[in-house]
């Protein structure tokens, strides 16, 4: 019988949801009282801003995928050790779905190696009787790829790895850094309660995996490279959105090998994602399909550490963060006001960049 990929990846994932829907209810069983795991995503969806409420189904692969990848509130992180496996095999799998629901056409490699990712995150949670299946698809993909390549199997899964990284000579972007910690205040996460703690949601930045090598950024525009480009940056800006083109950018080639991008390279990148059905501002902030920026009301703290500029935060996001302050400050002074909102953003220090930033976030009250 003739190996297709796209069957395998289907049968693979298809496996794969039904086995994680017990592992993530078990799991979450004693905090939940009752409800179905996907009330969870209900709330993180309300807490994020989502403009319209979604309908989660405890079978559905997305929804449970997200479940392993995204902060669960006042649960964390649930499913991962210190390492955070399960988080970047998920985003892995992210991809790998993605990918699937808008018809990409898999090789015979991509199919091993969506269906390494099924095993390898199943072994995560010892599930020994959903691995025997898994493994048995993944073998099946990869003695294609052994027949199809003329190797071994030992062989054809080693060369199946992920490319090695790369990098491309381009000009570092300056910005400011904190001498000492900054941290936000706590007043600012104050929200109503609910199953999963009564704390908004704070900055959380995408995990770069790499789901392909330097040749596929070196095909664009053609059509599958155009598509598995688009597919790792709708991912991306659907965890982190809003977020600035240029970070968008970068995280995007990481994901094929590049840590560092010349400005034609980004260029093409750019125009892909912006050919993926994402608004992007004037501003350059690009949204994700869940949020509407004319009402979107929330905000993401984060202190000093964090992997993200000032100056690429949305200045609608500074401004929802400054009518929150204001808020609950009726008195405070542009001065104080001014403070609380860098703060709130892990940031005391006063750039002209920055100063210029705040200013245009705050025309918007």
């Amino acid at each position: 019988m003739t190996f297709k990929p796209n069957l395998s990846v289907k049968e693979g994932l298809d496996h794969l949801a039904r086995r994680l829907d017990p592992i993530i209810g078990d799991r979450l069983a004693s905090n939940l009282g009752g409800h179905p795991w996907t009330v969870v995503l209900e709330i993180l969806d309300q807490k994020k801003g989502y403009s319209k409420g979604y309908k989660y189904w405890t079978y559905d692969l997305q929804a449970q995928l997200r479940m392993l990848t995204e902060r669960l509130g006042d649960f964390g992180y649930p499913f991962d050790d210190r390492q955070r496996t399960v988080s970047t095999i998920g985003n892995e799998l992210r991809i790998v779905r993605k990918q699937m629901a808008h018809m990409h056409e898999f090789s015979v490699e991509e199919a091993f190696r969506a269906n390494d990712f099924a095993v390898r995150l199943l072994e995560q949670f010892g599930d020994a009787d959903g691995l025997e299946e898994a493994k048995r698809i993944r073998h099946e993909a990869l003695a294609a790829l052994a027949t199809q390549e003329g190797m071994t199997e030992q062989v054809a899964a080693r060369t199946a790895s992920t490319p090695a990284a790369s990098s491309e000579e381009a000009p570092a972007v300056a910005t400011a850094t904190e001498t000492e910690s900054v941290v936000p205040d706590p007043e600012v996460f104050v929200r109503e309660p609910s199953v999963i703690g009564d704390k908004g949601l704070e900055f959380e930045p995408w995990s770069v995996v790499q789901v392909g090598g330097v040749d596929v950024l070196d095909d664009l525009p053609k059509k599958v490279a155009k598509e598995k480009v688009r597919a790792v940056a709708v991912e991306v800006a659907t965890y982190e959105g809003p977020i600035h083109l240029d970070r968008l950018t970068d995280k995007t080639a990481q994901s094929f090998g590049l840590q560092r991008v010349r400005s034609n390279r980004a260029k093409k990148i750019s125009y892909q994602i912006q050919q993926a059905g994402l608004f992007v501002d004037e501003d350059k902030f690009v949204w994700p399909r869940e949020i509407d920026p004319t009402t979107w009301a929330e905000f993401r703290p984060n202190d000093s550490t964090a992997d993200r500029p000032f100056i690429h935060i949305s200045p609608i996001e500074i401004a929802n963060a400054a009518r929150f302050i204001a808020a609950n400050h009726p008195d405070i002074t542009e001065d104080a006001l001014d403070v609380a909102i860098l703060q709130t953003f892990g940031r005391k220090r006063r750039t002209k960049q920055l100063a210029a930033h705040l200013a245009k976030a705050k025309d918007l009250l």
